[in-house]
């Protein structure tokens, strides 16, 4: 696995299930709910080329990533706990959903079972919906076809932002960042910041008296995940007062809500261009832009390299005989791996299965079975895993995909998903 790599639909949806596969193999991917969300809606969209919805659903989940990366919890959840002083993770790791911590002989760790939405997605691929994921999908899309950007960008004009006061994307972040910056200086912009950030009514008052307590900082200092959050969301708004972003794409919202994800990766790839324009002004100085269509053909290079290999190879399974990046990949993915994971181009020593100490294999699955049946310790808020001693995360693999044998014979079936 390489960088950790945040993705939209439109990427995963520009691959072939076997570029697919690459992408999952040497990348780490950031499984975000508004993917998943965007797939199940596409469950009301119109049938196209003689595929039935379900068809095109099935097409995607067939190309979600499964052997590396994890499901990222929802960013409003991870605002709250970060106002109610939970600590959000904001240098490049995933707050996986679904974790539990347990407690071994004074230390902890946390097990994460296969996830709801890996199983979801393997359904998918089946045609297998839920009614109530069909429920959602049709709620999701009436929602999205219902957004009034002409209203935000009205209500921007109304308050003097406009293409003469504000005439770049560079501009929008200032003003953007300036208002952030004034939103704590009373109780009622403070009030008016838990209203921009949806947070429920219950959650309110113990925010606002841990502000207080504080001695009523910025927000950047309180909470750095929701002044992230909420600088992407009027950022947006000031664009559109400005006419920097189109107002006449309901999706543009959606689009601009992948941004809230950016904390969490190293990499963000899109073949959207708003994001394209967008996501760098808001990216660490360690993160990068890739631009889908190229990493695309970089993975297309990759899959033609792999499949030069004679049969006898192939038939292995992937973990075997491309654990690590080829040297005749000298592409857009090498720099990647250059700039920002350079240990994982080092060689490492070949170790001949023959010559593992079967004691040893015994003695790590003996361990981590004593792990998953650990005491679970009732956890509130995040944590970033920091602390732990193991942590343990299960997973459905396909054996195959596309052209692909991921698993190889020497994995039973019942191991292999």
């Amino acid at each position: 696995m390489g960088p950790i790599t945040l993705f939209d639909k439109s990427f995963l949806q520009s691959l072939s299930t076997d570029e697919a596969v690459w992408f999952d193999n040497f990348f780490y991917p950031v499984i975000s709910p508004l993917f998943l969300i965007e797939t199940l809606a596409d469950l009301w969209k119109t049938p196209r080329d003689g595929k039935t919805v379900e068809d095109e659903v099935g097409i995607i989940a067939a190309k979600t990533p499964q052997l590396h990366g994890g499901p990222c919890y929802f960013h409003n959840e991870l605002c709250i706990q970060d106002l109610l002083g939970n600590h959000v993770p904001m240098t490049g790791q995933i707050p996986m959903a679904g974790m539990r911590t347990v407690v071994r002989d004074g230390k902890e760790g946390a097990i994460a079972e296969v996830s709801p939405e890996a199983r979801a997605f393997h359904r998918w691929q089946q045609g297998n919906f839920y009614d109530v994921e069909r429920f959602h999908a049709h709620e999701w899309r009436h929602q999205v076809e219902s957004i009034d950007l002409g209203s935000i960008e009205r209500a921007m004009k109304q308050i003097g932002i406009s293409s003469k006061t504000c005439k770049t994307l560079d501009a929008a972040l200032k003003l953007a960042d300036e208002v952030v910056a004034g939103l704590t200086k009373t109780s009622s912009r403070f009030d008016g910041t838990l209203e921009v950030l949806e947070v429920p009514s219950h959650f309110r008052s113990h925010i606002k008296e841990r502000w207080k307590r504080k001695g009523k900082p910025p927000l950047r200092f309180l909470a750095p995940y929701a002044a992230h959050v909420l600088r992407v969301e009027l950022f947006f708004r000031a664009a559109l007062g400005a006419n920097l972003v189109a107002s006449t794409r309901p999706s543009h919202k959606v689009d601009m809500a992948y941004l809230f994800y950016l904390p969490f990766c190293t990499l963000f790839t899109s073949s959207d261009k708003l994001h394209r324009q967008c996501a760098p002004l808001f990216m660490r100085t360690d993160q990068e832009f890739v631009w889908g269509p190229d990493l695309k053909a970089d993975l297309g290079a990759l899959n033609a390299h792999f499949s030069g290999l004679p049969e006898e190879v192939r038939r292995q399974g992937i973990y075997e005989f491309a654990n690590r990046l080829p040297v005749e990949s000298q592409g857009l993915i090498r720099g990647l791996f250059e700039r920002h994971t350079p240990n994982l181009l080092k060689p490492t020593a070949t170790v001949d299965p023959a010559e593992i100490n079967k004691d040893v294999h015994k003695a790590l699955l003996e361990d981590m079975k004593r792990w998953e049946s650990a005491p679970s310790r009732p956890t509130v808020g995040l944590s970033s895993g920091e602390a732990l001693e193991t942590m343990i995360i299960k997973r459905s693999v396909s054996r195959t995909r596309g052209s692909w044998m991921q698993i190889g014979p020497e994995v039973p079936d019942e191991d292999a998903g």
